[in-house]
């Protein structure tokens, strides 16, 4: 068994910047039994201090963006301590950095949320590309020098689509090119890390939606949806041959689909296909263009993806999926054993297992950076050196919050009313019986999403403020196997809701909730299941929450032109239709304003490209209408979710304070058990 050494002198590596001082005592302090103080909405949704750390090709020293507000500052220092370097700073709450990764040894790229300069029809925001030198030098974006489609740039649409990193040609990557028209299609440009400067690469019009590049950097797939409704992979072996359409199905078939390259054999791909009515991993023979052999099928989960070497040579050494939390399958007796070995050393450190996520690499693979999370341990980094066998902890995304502050999830299954079993989480709060308490039943969207055991700040800050919490994987949630999944198609408002009604009155019956305290929230599609909830089952909830909510189907579907959903979705998965019109109009909030009971609390963003900003203004208006107790955020310049730190926190402040509010107390009854 391999034998891994944790380092003990954590304050040598943590210690960033005085502020990070505390993180020793956060990754050793125990986990009382009292209930903890609540947590603040900053320090569980402001900007993380610390985020996306990348490690520099020759692995000797890493990048990291480090915010405080509206300030985001890029930072380096060699992972063996040292001082810190400000390489470059965005202060401009327009511009919100994602992610950032180092081209070569000497230039970082980042990626940032932008607003789109030339949008049609509703504003909206962007990617895009920016650059910087490790000395401070050649800052700025990367977009400025694209080219223009006709009178429209380029660089109004999605900048960070990278296809290959091309490590052997460190001054250059392979990025896809998104042109602005409809009859147009995505390419392949080489762009000069440097300059932002495109040379085309590769991109004949197939009607390729996504271009896929092999280990050594060589275009050779391409993934199609024509007719918004068949699945086309295009591929070829060697990369001067032509493509070829080696796979064609129906886009629900759950016929193979691409996953990955083979590391050795040109002639090989990986495909997920069903199996038993779950996804499995399979080789695929594209001389033959026929199915290989499996390479691995779980008995319950689908899978989620391959895990490739960290050693830099792109073989595939594992299978990933998600029980209630994220599992390897391997496929290589040594990595497993290595895996295990971080597992062990990690689970000592921390006094709890936990999840461990490669999240960087040196070029030679050598040294990594590894995300480590669990329920209760927020996410915080190490770098691991396979050569000398060491864990050395880098960094924590937020260091202000202790571990004693936080409540485990564990999972739970009840029966919905038609016998369908639902695996559902719970978390209790700390420190407090798990009897009569104040419930949130939680809705995650999609409705093909899931929920799992992780980091779930929504979850801690209800947790830390006395609320127990539910989140169910009803029928329609994804990872589950076709059977459940399809199961939700064309059951929004119906059968879907009935599940999570089931968990409510399940979470009663146990003892666990107040029947006179329960309230429901979500976004997107969990916002939807929060109205038709409050408007179909009234007598459950005295409180509800939502956030960039479907409010009316019908609605949904008349902005499909405007929004990019991908293939002929809706048909199959939500209906819409001719003569299906009375079944949406049943199930739309929206035109049942009046059966509303409990107080609401909606938020959206204006420049949601996902959900329109007029979905939740008609559902406000109706409310109001109808003389219902509603009360209405709007976001300027946010999205689908979050960008802007001031945004996060005004809605969350806000969504704390309603509940507790309006789930205090027992209706008729004292204060004792109520959240705090």
């Amino acid at each position: 068994m391999l034998s891994l050494n944790l380092l003990v002198a954590r304050r040598r590596f943590l210690v960033l910047s005085g502020a990070l001082a505390a993180a020793t005592a956060i990754a050793t302090s125990s986990l009382a039994d009292e209930m903890p103080t609540p947590l603040s909405v900053a320090q569980l949704f402001a900007n993380p201090a610390f985020a996306s750390p990348a490690i520099s090709d020759d692995g000797q020293a890493f990048a990291v963006i480090h915010s405080k507000g509206d300030l985001q500052v890029i930072l380096t220092r060699a992972v063996a301590g040292g001082a810190v370097t400000p390489v470059a700073k965005l202060d401009d709450p327009e511009t919100r950095l994602a992610w950032l990764e180092w081209a070569n040894d000497k230039r970082l790229l980042m990626s940032a949320h932008a607003r789109n300069p030339v949008s049609v029809g509703m504003r909206s925001r962007v990617t895009r590309l920016y650059g910087v030198d490790v000395d401070g030098t050649n800052f700025g974006w990367l977009g400025k020098r694209w080219p223009y489609y006709g009178q429209l740039q380029i660089q109004a649409f999605h900048q960070d689509e990278i296809v290959h990193w091309t490590p052997d040609d460190p001054d250059y990557l392979l990025i896809q090119v998104n042109p602005p028209y409809r009859d147009d299609w995505p390419r392949v440009m080489r762009m000069n890390v440097h300059t932002g400067a495109l040379r085309p690469d590769h991109g004949p019009k197939v009607g390729v939606v996504e271009w896929l590049a092999d280990p050594s950097g060589h275009v050779r797939a391409g993934i199609a949806y024509k007719e918004d409704k068949f699945y086309e992979l295009w591929t070829r072996i060697e990369p001067e041959d032509p493509l070829e359409l080696t796979i064609r199905h129906d886009a629900f078939a759950h016929d193979e689909e691409f996953l990955g390259f083979h590391a050795e054999d040109p002639a090989k791909i990986y495909v997920q296909r069903a199996l038993d009515g779950r996804n499995a991993v399979y080789e695929y023979d594209l001389r033959e263009k026929k199915l290989g052999a499996l390479v691995y099928a779980h008995p319950e989960v689908d899978i989620d993806g391959l895990l490739r070497s960290p050693a830099g040579d792109w073989r595939v050494i594992g299978v990933r999926y998600t029980t209630d939390s994220p599992q390897i399958h391997f496929l290589d007796s040594a990595a497993e054993r290595e895996r295990a070995s971080l597992q062990a050393a990690l689970a000592k450190e921390f006094g709890q297992a936990v999840q461990i996520y490669p999240s960087s690499r040196s070029r030679d693979g050598n040294r990594q950076v590894l995300h480590v999370s669990s329920d209760t341990q927020p996410p915080t980094y190490f770098v691991y050196d396979r050569a000398l066998k060491q864990l050395f902890p880098l960094i924590d995304e937020r260091p202000d919050i202790r571990r004693d502050q936080l409540s485990p999830t564990r999972r739970v299954t009840y029966q919905a009313r038609d016998g369908l079993s639902i695996p559902a989480y719970l978390t209790l709060p700390r420190g407090r019986e798990p009897r009569q308490l104040p419930l949130i039943m939680l809705v995650h969207g999609g409705p093909w999403s899931r929920d799992s055991i992780q980091w779930e700040p929504e979850v801690q800050l209800f947790a830390s403020r006395g609320f127990a919490v539910l989140q169910a994987n009803f029928r329609g949630s994804s990872g589950l196997g076709a059977k459940h999944l399809e199961a939700g198609f064309r059951e929004w408002g119906q059968k879907i809701q009935d599940d999570i009604s089931d968990g409510v009155k399940w979470a009663i019956e146990q003892g666990i909730a107040d029947a006179d305290r329960v309230g429901i929230y979500g976004g997107s599609f969990g916002g939807y299941a929060t109205l038709v909830g409050l408007s179909k089952t009234p007598e459950l909830y005295r409180a509800g929450a939502a956030y960039a909510s479907v409010t009316d189907i019908e609605l949904l579907l008349s902005d499909d032109e405007w929004y990019s959903w991908g293939y002929d979705w809706h048909e199959t998965m939500v209906g819409g239709e001719r003569g299906d019109k009375e079944r949406l109009r049943a199930s739309s909030p929206l035109r049942n304003a009046a059966a509303f009971r409990a107080p609401l609390l909606i938020g959206h963003g204006v420049d949601d490209q996902r959900v329109h900003v007029r979905q939740s203004q008609r559902m406000a208006k109706a409310l109001r209408d109808a003389g219902k107790d509603v009360t209405y955020l709007e976001f300027p310049d946010e999205i689908h979710g979050f960008v802007l730190e001031a945004n996060r926190i005004r809605w969350y402040e806000a969504l704390i304070a309603f509940f507790e509010k309006n789930l205090a107390s027992r209706a008729g009854s004292s204060d004792e058990g109520a959240a705090p």
